[in-house]
């Protein structure tokens, strides 16, 4: 068994594909210096040709291309994780960046917890980047204050600070994580119904997760860089049609006694 399996899953990213697949490769090989066994594989969801192609030229080095024909983003991550051999398991998405230490860096964290295969690893930070922003950069100390790019820093569930009840109106963790695949069978991602308006598979995950008490806990020193596409983003898309996250039948929110 690997102690890792690494999942970049493609859509129609095209040139994107590139510098994601370099980012992962830089993961994986950091984490073998590190004497982990990793396995690294691409998910290919109805992929576009010229994504297909780049993963194909590319990807040589990968140990597995899968393509599936999901149509969901959920239930992609989920063909992946049946496809895994790794202990543990870490997705990206095929047009984000990883910081090259953050496979071998969370599953340190995993090995020094308490709880290894109870508990989900997030970065401590994202930074969300429009390559727009290129017409946008600053010549001085002084940010351009037309830029969009922007961070901020994960907390963990167990934080004295963090309440459950935000996750009913916002997303508080990226989809890209880090956890044993043993969770990952337990709480598969469920598939967006685009119908009834519910669906946001990683907010909908992170949602039952907590709820039934399994810890997100935080990587430090690490970062996820997300690319913020103008137009056309899942997200985007999803924000556009309103979709809400599922939420485990009997999950009310509590706000504490009454005083």
């Amino acid at each position: 068994m690997f102690d890792i399996t690494a999942t970049v899953v493609f859509h129609r990213e095209g040139s994107y594909a590139l510098p994601a697949l370099a980012s992962l490769r830089d993961m994986v090989e950091s984490a073998k210096a590190h004497g982990l066994n990793v396995e690294a594989q691409a998910v290919l969801d109805n992929a576009d040709a010229l994504t297909r192609d780049i993963v194909a030229s590319r990807g040589a080095w990968l140990d597995a291309v899968r393509e599936v024909s999901c149509g969901d983003l959920g239930h992609a991550r989920n063909a992946g994780v049946a496809a895994a051999s790794g202990e543990y398991l870490a997705f990206l998405d095929g047009d984000d960046l990883w910081g090259a230490d953050w496979l071998h860096r969370a599953h340190a964290c995993a090995m020094a917890s308490e709880g290894p295969k109870q508990t989900i690893w997030h970065p401590e930070m994202l930074y969300y980047f429009y390559a727009s922003d290129f017409d946008r950069h600053s010549m001085s100390a002084v940010p351009n204050i037309a830029a969009n790019s922007f961070h901020f820093f994960h907390f963990p569930s167990d934080h004295p600070k963090f309440d459950s009840n935000t996750l009913f109106i916002d997303n508080v963790w990226s989809a890209n994580v880090f956890a044993s695949r043993e969770l990952h069978l337990r709480y598969p991602y469920r598939a967006i119904e685009r119908k009834t308006g519910f669906g946001v598979e990683d907010w909908s995950w992170n949602i039952e997760t907590v709820n039934a008490n399994i810890l997100h806990s935080i990587v430090s020193d690490t970062v996820h860089i997300i690319r913020v596409k103008d137009v056309g983003s899942l997200g985007q898309q999803n924000t556009a049609e309103g979709l809400l996250p599922h939420i485990p039948q009997g999950l009310v929110p509590r706000f504490g006694d009454p005083a």
